[in-house]
């Protein structure tokens, strides 16, 4: 369950304004059950002098591209509000000129782009505000029930917003929906996310915390951990064999995923990776779409799940299934991106980021380590998400060309034009013998410097 991570003592040595900000920001990326990694934002709107001594209503709003457990002052975007409260009169705004028009609402030019959903924030007629991605309350929205069971948990605090991708129709869409509900607490957003606010950064937060746990509560009333993922199919094989068969296999695994490009492997035995892998419904379930939108860049629609059965068949067999499986998923993705792509669009590496072995655990892959933690991150997230979400009903996710239309897209596509060049050894793997001593350790980092 989630606990608040305020602490009074912190926040009175604050300066109020951006300072608290960074501060409501970094504890709430501190919990990923909050709020993924690269994923949510947070506002606070303020007083400011501008360059010519003048006071100025401005919005800060986290920077497109960063992460809230690690914002700091110049991940953040300040925005004037006098320039952006007439854009809600409008009927429409599309996303390029949504983007070009709030660079010229910035109060100085080398802030970072604000994020897509800076006009979310603008709109609410609230000081704070905070939309994150949290485990039970995605599991609220990913349920085919989940309105209803909203009204169950909330009854008329809580705005219910249809999924849209994120831009202008859906920040009006909220800010319309939030005032004409004058009980509104909360803004619940199919197959998205929540989005909270108040008065001070600590009533915000407050916030924030306070629904997730009521959903929460809900949830874990209603999980049977028997039932849970269909029940049990495959048991886990005990760590030792499981990890000396991962071991044998991620060899075969990270050449057949690097045709195009090297990459690089994790390998995931987590308890609740084990749980659902070896679910009844596990192959049917991950199969259904993304958790969350924010996921689809690292995970990609679906995971590639192998049909394996773990107490019957040896580490050989499974090389073969895993070549002939990821083979599969490749020419799978190469139609997912011809029956969706538009114009322009340059297709990704086809290989999966996220590998299911029922027995084993899970194998991710990215461009360098960190980036494959990352799809793993994520996926855990996903893991959580669908067992909140079966507990209520059934999970559902975005349609395929909707996947697309978020993975393709070009302010999400920006985000990641924000990553440092690739260095020189980056994909590459490196054995050093005498790792531990001065000249070894020197090399070692060295290499991780350079990649």
């Amino acid at each position: 369950m989630v606990q608040s991570l305020w602490n009074n003592d912190q926040a009175s040595q604050l300066q109020g304004g951006l300072d608290e900000l960074i501060y409501r920001s970094n504890i709430i990326g501190a919990d990923r059950r909050v709020c993924n990694w690269g994923g949510g934002n947070t506002s606070s709107k303020t007083v400011v002098k501008d360059f010519r001594g003048r006071d100025v209503e401005v919005m800060y709003v986290k920077g497109s591209g960063s992460d809230l457990a690690s914002m700091k002052a110049g991940n953040f975007t300040g925005l004037r509000m006098e320039d952006i409260r007439p854009l809600f009169e409008r009927d429409e705004m599309p996303d390029e000129e949504m983007v070009a028009y709030l660079a010229n609402c910035m109060i100085d030019a080398k802030h970072p782009r604000a994020s897509i959903e800076a006009l979310l924030h603008a709109f609410l007629p609230f000081k704070h505000v905070d939309h994150t991605h949290p485990d039970a309350i995605i599991s609220l929205c990913c349920a085919d029930n989940g309105q209803a069971v909203a009204r169950e948990i909330f009854g008329d605090r809580f705005v219910w917003v249809p999924y849209i991708r994120p831009g202008f129709k859906l920040s009006k869409m909220i800010a319309e929906g939030v005032l004409a509900n004058p009980n509104a607490e909360l803004v619940l957003m199919e197959k998205h996310g929540l989005v909270t606010w108040g008065e001070t950064a600590e009533a915000c937060y407050a916030q924030t915390i306070r629904i997730i746990s009521e959903a929460e509560r809900y949830i874990e009333a209603r999980v049977d951990d028997a039932k849970l993922f269909g029940g049990a199919k495959h048991a886990a094989l005990a760590a030792d064999v499981r990890r000396s068969i991962a071991a044998q296999v991620m060899p075969t695994v990270r050449g057949a995923v690097s045709d195009a490009k090297k990459m690089l492997l994790t390998f995931d035995d987590g308890d609740d990776v084990l749980q659902f892998v070896g679910g009844m419904d596990a192959p049917q379930l991950s199969q259904i779409g993304a958790a969350c939108p924010d996921h689809l860049v690292h995970t990609k629609v679906v995971p590639l799940f192998i049909e394996w059965t773990p107490d019957a068949e040896d580490a050989e067999g499974l090389k073969a299934k895993l070549k002939e499986s990821i083979a599969a998923y490749k020419e799978q993705y190469q139609a997912y991106f011809e029956r969706n792509g538009n114009q322009g669009d340059i297709m990704f590496e086809a290989a999966p980021r996220v590998i299911l072995i029922p027995g084993i655990g899970m194998i991710n892959t990215g461009k360098n380590w960190a980036m494959a933690r990352i799809s793993g991150a994520l996926y855990h997230r996903a893991i959580a998400v669908m067992r909140g979400a079966t507990a209520l009903g059934n999970f559902v996710s975005l349609s395929e060309n909707e996947s697309y239309n978020v993975e393709y897209w070009p302010l999400e596509l920006y985000k990641l034009s924000l990553a440092p060049a690739e260095a020189e050894f980056s994909r590459k793997v490196a054995f050093i013998t005498g790792g531990a001593g001065g000249i070894g350790s020197e090399t070692a980092r060295r290499l991780v410097s350079e990649g």
